[in-house]
């Protein structure tokens, strides 16, 4: 965390106890005046980056380790901001703070050239981290997104496949309903017709029975 704290002191500053310092710094007899670096000189605690993205101390600490690990020996961009920053609460435009803090560097053997040329170096650091950065979040979507909207696709062609089996099932039922209904009709014709064919057996039965009854009762009556 020491590196985190060191970048972040360069860049990252609190923005009660900034004007605090800079109200404190201002000259006897006189109002205080706070003035704020621009954002070209730090970035401060409250600002947001594009869209609704803010600054994250995690992400921060992993950005300025790798600024750290590319830091090379000697005099470049980190210690001219090391420079500006120690200028920061000092009521100043920034024209005259870079070239005070400017005047300091040259003393050290520093050229514009020099801090320019390694600030560009330490912004082609952070493109490699911020490609990282995508390619993990690429990686991440794959896993907690793409793969999950496919098993949402995946359940929904089940569900659609349950429900077309649901419809034939129900189409099933209605035929087999239908089915027996006929079946039914069938059943009470059956029956009716075997009811009558009974009946007109019976009556046939009893016609005949009766006539021969009544012939051997004649035959034995007259005979």
């Amino acid at each position: 965390m020491a590196i985190l704290r060191n970048f972040k002191s360069l860049f990252v500053v609190d923005d009660k106890a900034d004007a605090s310092k800079q109200a404190t710094a201002a000259p006897e007899g006189k109002e205080a005046h706070i003035t704020s670096p621009s954002s070209s000189t730090r970035f401060r605690g409250s600002v947001k980056s594009n869209g609704d993205g803010k600054v994250d101390d995690k992400f921060l600490e992993v950005l300025f380790g790798a600024l750290d690990a590319k830091n090379k020996e000697g005099f470049d961009y980190m210690e001219f901001k090391e420079f500006l920053r120690s200028l920061a609460n000092v009521p100043m435009e920034d024209k005259t703070r870079y070239q005070s803090a400017f005047a300091t560097a040259q003393t050290m053997g520093a050229t514009k050239e020099n801090i320019i040329n390694s600030a560009k170096e330490y912004i082609s650091i952070l493109g490699e981290e911020q490609v990282k950065f995508q390619q993990a979040l690429e990686g991440q979507k794959e896993k907690n997104l793409t793969a999950k909207h496919e098993e949402i696709l995946a359940q929904e062609q089940d569900i659609r496949k349950k429900e077309e089996e649901i419809e034939r099932l129900k189409n099933e039922i209605t035929a087999h309903r239908k089915q027996i209904g006929a079946l039914e009709v069938e059943i009470n014709e059956a029956s009716e017709r075997l009811g009558e064919t009974a009946a007109n057996f019976e009556a046939t039965y009893q016609a005949l029975l009766g006539q021969i009854q009544q012939d051997v009762s004649n035959i034995e009556s007259h005979l």
